[in-house]
């Protein structure tokens, strides 16, 4: 059963982006250095949580060159959703909630993954951390400055993302991405960054609503739902880069 359960969430297609549906409204930390090494100890304290049970919690500071987002996912079922499917960074240069400027990352290599779901140890693996190892890269969309696609870790645009588990059982997320690659006209005028649990609950809902809604003959219409089982994947963050 268990290796059911696990090949389940493996199968899930990892790559698409949506939009944020409730109108909690966050701000961005004034600026602070910032090491980009998943260890997280400049941003004890600062971390803003998403609800009282401390599912996950998230913060965004940026410097002249960088937007740096942290992230800490508490709960076990986010942590493999996020391990999966992605922690996505949206940054809209013109302060909008819109799809633009995205980073996604872990981003699990497919032919590895189905590796991982062929292998008879699974069941013994730590899923988790298995589908961070075998990230191959950075997914990134919608960059002015950058081709979508996988980007390599060593790349020369400065965009860089680290995943790890704690050994308190805790998922930590460090990112950091360039504000010269995003494309923004105005540094005086705000900018929204949007933080998101990539899931599979979520990924189908946008899937379900990108589709014509099927006719039932002498009904009308009638458009399927799924219900998220989580109770938030995703904040807004809107405001003006420090220091512009």
């Amino acid at each position: 059963m268990k290796r059911i359960i696990i090949i389940a969430l493996l199968l899930t297609t990892s790559f698409h982006l949506f939009a944020q549906r409730k109108k909690d409204r966050f701000d961005m930390l004034p600026s602070f250095p910032v090491s980009v090494d998943g260890d997280l100890k400049e941003w004890d304290n600062k971390l803003t949580w998403v609800d009282q049970d401390s599912t996950w919690g998230f913060a965004v500071t940026n410097d002249s060159e960088f937007i740096c987002v942290a992230v800490k996912v508490k709960n076990l079922a986010l942590q493999q959703e996020a391990a999966r499917n992605g922690i996505i960074v949206n940054i809209n240069p013109e302060g909008k909630k819109r799809d633009a400027a995205r980073l996604v990352f872990p981003i699990p290599d497919s032919e590895s993954v189905r590796a991982m779901v062929n292998d008879e140890n699974l069941p013994n693996m730590n899923v988790r951390e298995e589908l961070i190892k075998r990230s191959r890269g950075f997914g990134v969309v919608g960059f002015a400055r950058i081709v979508d696609g996988r980007l390599s870790f060593d790349n020369t645009y400065g965009v860089n993302a680290v995943a790890k588990l704690m050994d308190d059982d805790m998922m930590v997320y460090e990112s950091k991405i360039p504000i010269g690659a995003i494309g923004v006209k105005n540094l005086k005028n705000p900018v929204a960054i949007q933080i998101m649990i990539n899931n599979r609950f979520s990924m189908l809902q946008k899937t379900i609503k990108s589709r014509p809604a099927p006719r039932m003959r002498g009904y009308g219409s009638y458009t399927p739902t799924v219900k998220n089982p989580y109770k938030k994947t995703d904040v807004w963050i809107i405001g003006v880069l420090d220091g512009h």
